[in-house]
């Protein structure tokens, strides 16, 4: 993919108070199972949620190797994105933030000129991570983030999991002997409290966009699990709720049409502005939710190296070092 040339029919934005105003140079990560992520995926993210931010009119795609700068304005950063969820965030936290301060230190990444980092599921989670370490280093108008299906939004599965596996288990301390015990026996406990990837999104590091379809089974995971508990259904019923949505829903992003992510409903805390788009009944929603999950299928969810990804899940089982 270095060097592919893409053609985009979604006009350019130019007006200053746009959040990607100046931005000429965006990385890329894909989601669970995406780990390398194609041109279809990253012309369509783009496309769909960069550019009406305002982010500049790019021509160009590249693999970076390792975390090594390339030479293309849209730039595919390869993260292991296996369904172990929680090493393998950690590996591409450390991955992004390596990328990330190689960028800077080229001196093109300013104030007027932010980096633009886009994420989706499992790499909103460790890009979140990595915000607490770059702002070490990095000044905060030098770098945006736009995340889709944020799981480590305040109602995303990760910062929701352990209490609902509590409640499952049925509560007290039962529940969390056996939550504790079933997270550290599938290497997940990062997402107990205290744990490294347990926290929100940071709302006061770096100006993050996040789009987010309500009922989506990750970003709005909790969203799910008490509506289903309000209306009179078990923890088991919440559990296969929120999964159903996790594989529906939550796939959706790249297939939805402008149209669709323009009727979100926009809303401020700190740094963090969150659009979240109707679905189902909720009034004002236009969502065909069928063309969208079979368009994402042909706008990249497919082709971003989803075989790479299970075989390192398969390995990382058999050999819990892989990462």
């Amino acid at each position: 993919m270095a060097g592919a040339a893409i053609a985009l029919s979604v006009p350019a934005y130019a007006d200053a108070d746009d959040p990607l105003s100046g931005s000429t140079t965006a990385i890329f990560l894909g989601g669970t199972g995406m780990p390398s992520p194609s041109t279809a995926y990253i012309e369509t993210a783009e496309s769909l949620y960069l550019k009406p931010l305002g982010f500049a009119d790019a021509a160009s795609i590249c693999d970076m190797v390792f975390s090594v700068p390339c030479d293309a304005p849209l730039q595919a950063l390869t993260t292991p994105e296996v369904f172990e969820f929680g090493p393998s965030s950690l590996q591409g936290e450390a991955d992004l933030i390596a990328a990330v301060e190689a960028e800077y230190a080229t001196g093109a990444i300013s104030a007027e000129h932010p980096l633009t980092i886009f994420a989706y599921s499992q790499s909103a989670i460790l890009a979140s991570a990595a915000e607490k370490v770059l702002s070490a280093t990095i000044p905060q108008d030098d770098l945006h983030f736009v995340f889709i299906g944020d799981a480590s939004d305040a109602n995303g599965i990760a910062t929701n999991i352990y209490a609902d596996l509590v409640q499952l288990f049925g509560g007290g301390t039962t529940g969390t002997d056996i939550t504790d015990f079933l997270l550290k026996a599938i290497n997940e406990d990062q997402f107990a409290p205290g744990g490294l990837l347990a926290g929100e999104t940071p709302n006061d590091l770096y100006p993050t966009t996040i789009y987010d379809i309500n009922t989506d089974g990750v970003s709005d995971w909790q969203e799910d699990w008490d509506a289903t508990i309000n209306n009179g259904g078990s923890p088991l019923d919440a559990l296969g709720n929120g999964l159903y949505h996790f594989f529906t829903t939550h796939v959706e992003y790249l297939g939805l049409t402008p149209e669709e992510i323009a009727s979100g409903v926009t809303t401020t805390d700190g740094l963090t502005t969150t659009i979240t788009i109707p679905d189902g009944s909720d009034p004002g929603a236009i969502i065909d939710d069928w063309s969208a999950l079979v368009g994402a299928f042909s706008h990249g969810l497919v082709d971003s190296g989803g075989i790479t990804a299970l075989l390192a899940t398969i390995q990382d089982l058999f050999n819990p070092a892989y990462f």
